[in-house]
């Protein structure tokens, strides 16, 4: 069937050595660092990207055996516990079509060896440390295993390499398609790559020439393993984001060596264990879309004959084909945006990228950023919960039958009349599910527009991922026969004149009011006025949580100076910790930025703000802090008496959001979606 899409490049097909992909979506591989709730919903994850119609579907980060590369203590090589889920995998992936692929990986001297008591191996000898490597802040375990990392031997090279060798047949004989060889992000073969991390002095390190030995080695035996005709693939960073490492040149160098080798190539680049580096492999929203296409660009103008597929924040088709238009890689490799939606390349293809619910790079699915315990996706909230929802909804389905065949009462399953109060992201969730439940439902909004509090995207370029949400949920309100009343400030009295069944109060926040002496100046601003206002060359912005963080950032980006003032000893406390390390990674580019911490705010005069630095003796002089505008964001407060006006009105009215307390994005949609969807 001749599909109809404005994505043409997205959607022609594309050889890789002996295997032709149905488009040129490649689902990335994705580390899990804890188990999934069950091997089933693991399965389902997966299954979900090649039934939604990705190319290539790559499992992510096996080891090649199971002593000291295991990047998690309770993950697996090929011969290991999970070896009949691989098969199953990958069984499944073919069922639907795609095509299946493993990431082949060594995790040298940031193995996790708590499982096995075996030592880490590395190109030096050295004690590691979990605090910090070479002056950067490290990613630490949640425990700690041993410090002592064996510089490798030739014996031990050897040993390394027959064992890529024994995982790739492996993989051939599963079935797998292709395998990918993971170097880098800082692992094992990236560790004799990079001089940031080999310091040898014998043939193996110091120049170019001796750092790719090993590397070269690896990719010679895995070539010898599985033949002329089979595909390999390699992932690469090119770049690792930190002082004196590896440079874009060399890894260019480097592919075009061993290009005869190898049928494709995937751009990344970070490095992982280090948080400012690592929040370049899974970007946050504060980072730029697309931050790796120029290495792709790059590295694609150098290599004659093998595709160059390139990852990392590239959320929608738009921005996807825009780069294969532009011959600045062969190929897309995504991996949260599929978590966000799998059904992201269907929806593409059948020309609907307006159903497509887009990651926010909120990187809350990933356990490294959330202190080890993934909170699954914020936009998505049957991620990993599928076959358990499912089961849910079959029985409670069952026992409403049940219950009408035995009292005659057809109102237990007929649809039911819903009022959802509030159009923020919990408030448009709750109508969509009820909706999509067969429910009549109305959705009241206070404003002249959907959206609430993420608003604020409409005239901050950086909150992209925002915008593109808030537009996403307003464009599923408007496909179903919702009935909107915008400008519609609800009250008891208008609600229960509906004679609803069911209630859901979504009705938001609003901004805590600072009270010091001159906040009442005309030059001083909320931060959701800020969004709609011209502020002055010179911003002090006061509370550097999350929000005030990004309108800062946002600001600099415009050419303004910035004054970020805090009470706390540290920015962005309240937020994940690879959000943190972007946030530094990008102040660290901006020269006209101040930021002052464990200080006080006690008046806003004419021309800036007096603050008082809290950690010098009592007594200690005022400071002023120069502003033409005053911007603060000292946080939200619940409408939670507005909410609870309603509860009189319909039996177990949902609070949802916001008013019944200050929420992240995904615990507001989250809420929302559950309180709709199972009325």
């Amino acid at each position: 069937m001749k599909i109809h899409t404005p994505f043409t490049h997205l959607f022609t097909p594309l050889t890789v050595g002996n295997v032709r992909l149905r488009n040129r979506v490649i689902a990335a591989p994705i580390t899990s660092y804890a188990h999934e709730p069950s091997p089933a919903d693991k399965f389902e994850s997966i299954a979900a990207k090649a039934r939604g119609g990705a190319g290539l579907i790559i499992i992510g980060s096996v080891a090649v055996n199971d002593e000291e590369a295991l990047i998690y203590y309770e993950s697996s090589s090929l011969f290991g516990h999970e070896k009949k889920i691989f098969e199953e995998m990958v069984s499944m992936i073919h069922q639907y079509g795609a095509k299946a692929s493993v990431e082949l990986f060594h995790a040298g001297m940031f193995a996790d060896c708590r499982g096995t008591g075996e030592t880490p191996i590395g190109p030096c000898a050295m004690e590691r440390s979990f605090t910090e490597y070479a002056g950067y802040e490290r990613i630490e375990p949640d425990v700690v295993d041993t410090t002592h990392v064996l510089g490798m031997d030739e014996a031990m090279m050897q040993k390394v390499c027959d064992q890529y060798a024994a995982s790739a047949r492996e993989a051939v004989r599963m079935g797998f398609d292709m395998v990918m060889l993971h170097f880098g992000h800082g692992w094992l073969v990236d560790e004799f790559l990079s001089p940031f991390f080999n310091h040898r002095t014998d043939e193996y390190g110091g120049s170019f020439e001796n750092r790719i030995r090993f590397p070269i080695r690896v990719v010679e035996a895995v070539r010898k393993a599985v033949g002329p005709q089979y595909p390999v693939d390699v992932r690469i960073g090119a770049s690792e984001r930190v002082r004196e490492g590896v440079s874009l040149e060399d890894i260019a160098e480097f592919l075009v060596r061993i290009e005869d080798q190898i049928h494709m190539v995937h751009v990344s680049s970070g490095l992982d264990k280090l948080v400012g580096a690592t929040s370049y492999i899974e970007a946050p929203c504060i980072h730029p879309h697309g931050l790796n296409v120029p290495y792709a660009e790059y590295i694609k103008s150098k290599l004659d004959h093998i595709p160059v597929a390139v990852v990392g924040s590239i959320t929608t088709p738009k921005e996807a084909e825009m780069i294969l238009e532009e011959g600045k890689a062969d190929a897309i490799a995504l991996g949260r945006p599929l978590v966000a939606d799998p059904d992201w390349v269907n929806k593409a293809r059948d020309g609907h990228p307006e159903d497509i619910c887009t990651c926010i790079r909120c990187v809350s699915c990933y356990g490294v950023a959330t202190g080890g315990c993934s909170q699954g996706c914020a936009v998505n909230p049957r991620y990993e919960r599928e076959l358990r929802l499912s089961a849910e909804e079959a029985l409670i389905k069952r026992k409403k039958q049940e219950m009408e065949a035995l009292y005659q009462d057809h109102s237990l399953t007929e649809p039911k009349k819903v009022v959802v109060i509030g159009g923020g992201p919990a408030g448009m969730n709750a109508a969509i599910a009820a909706s999509d439940q067969g429910h009549h439902v109305i959705l009241m909004e206070k404003e002249a527009a959907l959206g609430g509090l993420l608003r604020i995207s409409d005239t901050d370029a950086a909150k992209v991922d925002m915008y593109n949400y808030k537009e996403y949920l307003a464009a599923q309100v408007m496909k179903r026969p919702i009935e909107i009343r915008l400008n519609c400030e609800a009250a008891p009295e208008m609600v229960q004149k509906e004679e609803p069944d069911e209630i859901i109060a979504a009705v938001g926040s609003s901004p805590r009011m600072l009270k010091i002496p001159g906040a009442d100046r005309e030059n001083v601003f909320d931060i959701v006025t800020a969004h709609k206002v011209r502020l002055g060359h010179r911003v002090a912005v006061i509370g550097a949580g999350p929000s005030g963080c990004e309108l800062a950032l946002s600001l600099l980006r415009e050419g303004h100076e910035v004054a970020l003032l805090e009470i706390a000893d540290r920015i962005a406390g309240a937020a994940n910790l690879l959000y943190r390390g972007a946030l530094q990674e990008q102040f660290a580019l901006q020269d006209q930025l101040t930021i002052r911490t464990r200080v006080s705010c006690d008046a806003i005069e004419e021309d800036g703000v007096v603050i008082h630095p809290l950690d010098k003796e009592d007594g200690a002089s005022p400071e002023k802090i120069p502003a033409d505008s005053v911007v603060y964001c000292v946080g939200l407060i619940p409408r939670r008496e507005l909410a609870e006006s309603f509860a009189e009105l319909a039996y177990d009215v949902r609070m949802i959001g916001d008013c019944i307390g200050a929420r992240r994005i995904n615990e507001a949609v989250h809420e929302g979606y559950f309180a709709g969807h199972f009325i």
